[in-house]
């Protein structure tokens, strides 16, 4: 008897457990949402914003390229609303270069995209120079 009540008085206890760590997951889920609103709000309001650090030419994949540090971009935000934000505000203002990359710079201390366009351009210089200097 006394052990049925041992367990009786248990489950209840698991139970109350159970439903006290519902409900801190309900606050902190609230919560969260609540912060990463507030971030999404300051970045719509203020919109993005790019520094230009590098740009460049690839001769192996003939790609013309720019590299931008973002500004107004928090760096705890999740990289699905991070590319959220570079689609909707960054990539439209930078066409025709289309998104190759991006990654967060602890140097920087912010979101580091690189964009890139094709620019076939041949670099080979051995024919023309054998033609010119050597006849």
């Amino acid at each position: 008897m006394d052990s049925l009540r041992d367990k009786d008085k248990k489950i209840a206890e698991l139970e109350s457990k159970v439903n006290e760590l519902e409900q801190t997951l309900i606050t902190e889920k609230t919560r969260l949402r609540q912060a990463v609103g507030a971030w999404r709000r300051k970045v719509e309001g203020k919109g993005a914003k790019r520094k230009a650090l590098r740009e460049g030419y690839n001769a192996d994949t003939g790609m013309h390229y720019k590299v931008y540090v973002l500004e107004n971009v928090p760096a705890d935000l999740e990289i699905d609303f991070v590319l959220e934000v570079v689609k909707d505000s960054i990539l439209p203002k930078v066409y025709p270069f289309t998104f190759r990359r991006i990654d967060y710079s602890q140097k920087y201390k912010g979101w580091i995209l690189e964009v890139e366009k094709p620019l076939n351009k041949d670099m080979q210089i051995e024919e023309e120079f054998l033609r010119k200097y050597y006849r």
